[in-house]
């Protein structure tokens, strides 16, 4: 594992002082503010007892979580400082798929995010989310939105607040889970992996792009599922505020304290104030382009 001089880096408007090398986040100005927002420290975790083998995951507070991986345990806390006790060999990029990933999403959400699992990307200055189970292309979704000249707001979660009653999202740091194979089929506007090892079966890949610096206004999430053809589907208010909670991220930290009642209504302000729509299509990579050119379209509420 490589351990860095600690840096400061930038991600969802945070600044992030790490002791572990993050290439995948942008290092912060060098003029900024010299209080961190959020720390990453290496250090030997004492393991409460609940967090058994066969466990990944407890809150010992509600702003308090452990978080238990092959690769790594990680106590996340106060919504400023993540601590990761690493396996031994464990390699280096796998550890930061976890920092970068589980980590920081699970910190977001004590920060008072609604923390959804998706791929984000902004199509003409508004952010649209993609949501589904594992395997069902939110990623690839997201890039092809890139290939098409978009850009990716954050890989596999959106940050989102409500500004007003508006709810907008985050930006969150410029790089993009790929595999070797989407790379070499698409290729898509990113940079080479860095430091990788053999285990992973998709590497970070930065973006050439420049992250929006303020918030953007969501304008749509698409629930992604399997069809012949491409349609966009209209839900009910029921069917949409349940989408949201079931893609909620941190969906395993809502079983105390009365969490998971405010979820629901935040889900419900969400689903209130943007579109929620079931986006079916063929599972051809060859169309993809015209699955984004619908999504462009119903976002601008043109008649297809």
């Amino acid at each position: 594992m490589a351990v860095a001089t600690t840096e400061t880096y930038e991600a969802f408007g945070l600044t992030v002082r790490s002791e572990i090398d993050l290439p995948e986040l942008s290092t912060a100005d060098p003029g900024g503010p010299t209080d961190p927002d959020v720390t990453v420290t290496v250090r030997t975790l004492t393991r409460p007892p609940a967090l058994t083998s066969e466990t990944s995951f407890h809150a010992a507070g509600q702003r308090d979580y452990y978080l238990q991986y092959d690769a790594a345990t990680v106590r996340v806390r106060d919504g400023t400082r993540i601590a990761v006790d690493p396996a031994r060999g464990v390699p280096h990029e796998v550890l930061r798929h976890v920092i970068v990933g589980p980590a920081l999403n699970h910190l977001l959400h004590q920060r008072g995010y609604f923390v959804l699992h998706a791929s984000t990307v902004s199509i003409d200055g508004a952010a649209v989310a993609f949501v589904g189970e594992s395997g069902q292309g939110k990623t690839t979704t997201a890039m092809a939105c890139l290939t098409e000249g978009h850009h990716v707001l954050s890989d596999d979660v959106a940050a989102i607040t409500l500004d007003g009653g508006t709810p907008v999202v985050r930006s969150g740091y410029p790089a993009v889970k790929l595999s070797t194979e989407a790379v070499e089929t698409f290729d898509p506007p990113v940079e080479p992996p860095v430091r990788t090892c053999d285990g992973r079966p998709r590497h970070f890949h930065r973006l050439r792009h420049d992250q929006p610096a303020s918030p953007v206004p969501l304008a749509g999430v698409y629930l992604l599922e399997d069809g012949p053809e491409i349609e966009v589907e209209s839900l009910s208010g029921g069917e949409r505020i349940m989408s949201l909670v079931d893609n909620t991220y941190a969906i395993g930290t809502l079983g105390s304290d009365g969490q998971a009642a405010t979820n629901v209504g935040v889900c419900g302000e969400i689903a209130g104030a943007t579109s929620v729509k079931r986006l079916r299509r063929p599972r051809d990579l060859d169309r993809l382009p015209e699955v984004i050119d619908r999504v462009r379209a119903d976002i601008a509420g043109e008649r297809c």
